[in-house]
């Protein structure tokens, strides 16, 4: 067998037998809390695949998730470990609504312009903890989480400041108007974009002299700089296209969704990104795992609504599986297989 496929298939193996072990201690905890286990596995199945509208919820969740963990995955690969998705996508939302909202353009121009907004900010925003790496050497797990805080305080100062909905009464800011909102197509447009940066950014890993580059780097830097690659610079285009991929999020989020930006507004998206990243490996791979963890979220939701098992469970149906992932990828056995351990 092509060892290629193998993997593949060994991966997709691990996966389903991890997701079935979690539903399979979901089952029990909603027993053993006094509910029907039966019922609630029902419930979010339905809450996932019910209708076309469970459809649709669970795939416009599953955009900024997936963008979120694309902007993990692509400086990861060159061992730059990108946790500051959530600010720089909540970054991004603010831009994009800054600028819908302060100036009046074409409909087409101002969406384009928005997105390159938002993207500038989710860049902006990862330029110090690339810095830092590179200059001074700092970790860049520390930078990046702590930006995260300093993105979501600078938001609300924002929403309850200079872009505070005059007429309201909570920390908002005014709504995006109609004529600059995404078109929606079953989904809104968004989602479209989301899937064309995911494809693409698959076909620069997998096929370019970026992709090889980001892989050297990754595995020897050191190797990598004998070689005479300029390591810094393929490091800094890898995190600003981090950056950017997480404002466009930001900005998918507001043009296409929320409309505005407000206290508290978005959900963990780039958190969720990391394991959607670590879960998926690639980024169409990425792009899956986004679609299961929004799955289980809107299954876990309509299953809380539909039987009263706590919310709670919702969040360990996301990670049961991502730990059960990680505990088998790092056994001696699966090593052993991933890397020549079965004939070609």
């Amino acid at each position: 067998m092509n060892l290629g496929r193998f993997r593949i298939f060994t991966n997709i193996a691990i996966f389903a037998s991890s997701l079935i072990v979690t539903m399979l201690v979901v089952a029990g905890l909603v027993e053993l809390i006094g509910g029907s286990a039966t019922s609630a596995l029902s419930a979010m199945v339905e809450g996932v695949l019910g209708s076309r509208q469970a459809i649709v919820e669970t795939v416009i969740e599953a955009t900024p998730t997936a963008l979120c963990g694309l902007a993990f995955l692509i400086p990861f690969k060159a061992g730059f470990f990108n946790i500051g998705a959530q600010g720089q996508l909540q970054l991004g939302a603010l831009a994009a609504v800054f600028v819908t909202t302060a100036f009046t353009l074409p409909a087409p121009l101002m969406v384009v312009l928005a997105f390159a907004a938002a993207a500038a900010a989710g860049m902006l925003l990862i330029v110090p903890p690339l810095l830092l790496k590179t200059k001074r050497g700092a970790s860049e797990v520390t930078t990046t989480v702590m930006l995260n805080f300093v993105a979501v305080e600078f938001v609300l100062a924002m929403v309850t400041g200079p872009m505070k909905q005059p007429d309201s009464f909570f920390a908002e800011s005014a709504l995006i108007p109609v004529e600059y909102r995404l078109p929606v197509i079953v989904v809104h447009v968004g989602v479209f974009l989301a899937v064309a940066i995911v494809v693409i950014a698959g076909w620069i890993l997998k096929h370019t002299v970026f992709g090889f580059r980001l892989e050297a780097l990754g595995g020897n830097p050191g190797a990598a700089e004998a070689l005479g690659m300029r390591t810094n610079i393929t490091l800094t285009k890898a995190v600003l296209a981090a950056g950017a991929i997480a404002g466009i999020a930001g900005g998918i989020q507001a043009l296409g969704v929320v409309f505005q930006v407000a206290e508290l507004w978005a959900k963990p998206w780039g958190f969720l990104g990391i394991l959607a990243a670590l879960i998926g490996r690639s980024p169409v791979g990425v792009m899956f795992a986004a679609l299961l963890l929004a799955g289980l979220e809107t299954g876990g939701r309509n299953m809380q609504a539909m039987t009263g098992v706590p919310a709670a469970l919702v969040f360990l149906l996301q990670a049961l599986p991502v730990l059960l992932l990680l505990a088998v990828r790092s056994t001696h056995l699966f090593k052993m297989i991933s890397f020549g351990g079965v004939g070609r």
